[in-house]
């Protein structure tokens, strides 16, 4: 309890984020952060004239630190466990920030992110939206976004497809996941708040290129780590791209396509970028199309293939950071 009192009647404990910030500025999602709230007493937002939710800097630094925990693996019943033990101990992670993440093999759950995946293909499989839905609900509020879109419905999609590639499966069951999937993650998208990143990323999927979930995935994904992310959806043309880039300036510009005819396309992109006044966007290209293919070397792209969903997010952060780095110097 003293780590609590230390913190308390400081700035770090005035409070001054909203529930849609908080959110935001931590990557989960309102109903995950409600549900932490419920069951463990974390974090501990006051209430505003209004009855709204407000959170300080240090229910800010909580949140990261338990989102860091349950990222590696941690169950989040077990990471506030650890966080209590740290507390009692004078060692508050989000007072001491070099508090080292807990590495000892623990109740790591794996088995329960199986489960929450298998009981969601189950209800996809039998047509039940509702009960589907409720699955994810509950997967929110145990794990973050990038998880439950990683652990549970990416799986859940990969064996769908591969049944449905082998015969097992009607079309009728994959375009229920796909739709079902899609209105998920379009409503997660104008879900998230004002970016707080002044960075443009530009996303589309190739001209011709229809699937659009795994893209969709990586919209969100940055999305709500708060990068200003403008996604203009499947098969875009590239008759006259240039007047958007040139409008938007964007840093980084993302494509991807699943079939290998439709990613030709993008050969006109080096074109399109000599219309471009002043530094160009890096290019990122990505989908099943480019696993074992390549555009002509005169299409200077950075493939991004064979990694999951959250290791791809990181390595555009990545990049945008270095970019912005060798900007400044």
């Amino acid at each position: 309890m003293s780590s609590e009192k230390n913190h308390s009647n400081s700035k770090n404990d005035i409070p001054v984020y909203n529930i849609k910030a908080i959110s935001q500025l931590v990557g989960l999602l309102p109903v995950t952060i409600r549900a932490w709230e419920r069951r463990y007493g974390l974090p501990s937002p006051r209430r505003g004239h209004q009855g709204y939710r407000l959170y300080s800097e240090y229910d800010l630094r909580t949140l990261r630190w338990l989102k860091a925990q349950i990222d590696s693996g941690m169950h989040i019943s077990r990471a506030v466990e650890y966080l209590n033990e740290l507390r009692k101990n004078g060692q508050d992670p989000a007072i001491t920030p070099s508090v080292p993440p807990f590495t000892t093999p623990l109740n790591t759950s794996p088995t329960e992110l199986t489960h929450l995946c298998k009981e969601f293909l189950e209800k996809i499989l039998s047509f039940d939206e509702i009960q589907a839905t409720e699955v994810l609900r509950r997967s929110f509020s145990l794990y973050s976004v990038d998880q439950v879109l990683t652990e549970i419905i990416t799986p859940a999609l990969v064996e769908i497809g591969e049944r449905w590639h082998r015969g097992e499966l009607s079309i009728a069951v994959e375009h229920f996941a796909t739709q079902f999937v899609m209105q998920h993650l379009m409503s997660m998208m104008t879900a998230t708040s004002q970016p707080i990143r002044s960075t443009k990323i530009f996303a589309a999927c190739a001209p011709g290129e229809m699937h659009q979930i795994g893209i969709l995935m990586l919209v969100v994904m940055l999305r709500w780590r708060g990068w200003d992310v403008i996604y203009f959806g499947p098969d875009l043309k590239l008759d006259r791209l240039e007047e958007t880039l040139n409008a938007l300036r964007p840093e980084l510009v993302m494509f991807t396509a699943n079939n290998f005819h439709n990613a030709l396309h993008l050969t006109e992109l080096p074109r399109i970028l000599e219309k471009i006044k002043g530094k160009k966007p890096l290019i990122v290209l990505g989908g099943q199309a480019f696993h074992a293919n390549r555009l002509p070397d005169s299409v200077s792209a950075i493939y991004l293939t064979g990694m999951r969903p959250s290791e791809i997010v990181s390595r555009i952060e990545s990049l945008l950071t270095s970019t912005q780095g060798n900007s400044a110097s």
